[in-house]
């Protein structure tokens, strides 16, 4: 279950090499990104994502494109930006690209102050023109990701008991702890709770577990928010643990 992002991108194909040339002509400004999204996370990792589109992409010269993700807290302070673009990252495949499995283009952030509160980003798209200038378009819309939080142990705690215990997420209310006994496939809720702790109960012996925790009740201005849905449903899923024995 411990997977790393990079492992996980190996689902994601580039698809830069496969564009069908076309003559060159002025660069016109890309359109707003549109469809912004958390494809996975892992701790303080995040995947974003976007909508892709070939007319925005590939609108200028040479197919040279870029973009510029700024990440900012719920009251406006910038935590990260990032700025990637396609001759830069021919060697870099696991921080910016396409998945032409599901129409997105990502880019991988990796920041200590994201894992563990909300937060918005922004994406800025560009294109080069024949001279190598870039030519910007229109920002798109900020998006609020609620991250989930992040497991730091599971400990016995009895017969058939484990204590799962996690990091805070700044501004919870409350957090629902997830379980799977089969690598993720299927994910049953076994509580609810005020704390960053809860033990599960009547768990079998040789048995494979993991966890995800949601959490819940993020106030932004007057609206109350939980964890944001990847696009993967094992996102975050983390501290595997296995029961040797149960006794009475």
């Amino acid at each position: 279950m411990k997977k790393s992002i990079k492992a996980m991108l190996a689902v994601l194909v580039m698809a830069f090499m496969l564009v069908p040339a076309v003559k060159a002509q002025a660069a016109v400004a890309p359109a707003a990104p549109t469809g912004l999204g958390l494809s996975q996370q892992q701790g303080n990792k995040f995947q974003l994502m976007w909508d892709y589109d070939s007319n925005i992409l590939y609108c200028g010269y040479n197919y040279n494109f870029g973009f510029q993700v700024t990440v900012k807290t719920l009251k406006n302070k910038t935590i990260a930006v990032l700025d990637k673009n396609s001759i830069d990252n021919a060697y870099e495949s696991e921080v910016f690209g396409i998945s032409t499995e599901y129409n997105k283009v990502y880019v991988v952030l990796s920041n200590k102050n994201m894992g563990n509160q909300a937060f918005k980003f922004s994406v800025v798209p560009y294109v080069y023109d024949e001279l190598g200038n870039r030519v910007y378009g229109a920002s798109s819309a900020e998006k609020i990701i609620v991250p989930r939080a992040t497991t730091k142990k599971a400990k016995l705690a009895g017969s058939g008991r484990v204590k799962v215990s996690w990091k805070k997420i700044k501004g919870a209310k409350s957090y629902v702890v997830y379980l799977t006994s089969n690598n993720g496939s299927s994910w049953k809720k076994k509580g609810t709770t005020k704390g960053t702790s809860l033990v599960l109960r009547n768990l079998k012996k040789y048995q494979n577990y993991a966890v995800y925790v949601e959490a819940k009740g993020i106030k932004n201005k007057k609206k109350k928010l939980n964890s944001t849905k990847p696009l993967f449903k094992n996102s975050n899923a983390g501290t595997p643990f296995y029961i040797y024995t149960v006794y009475r």
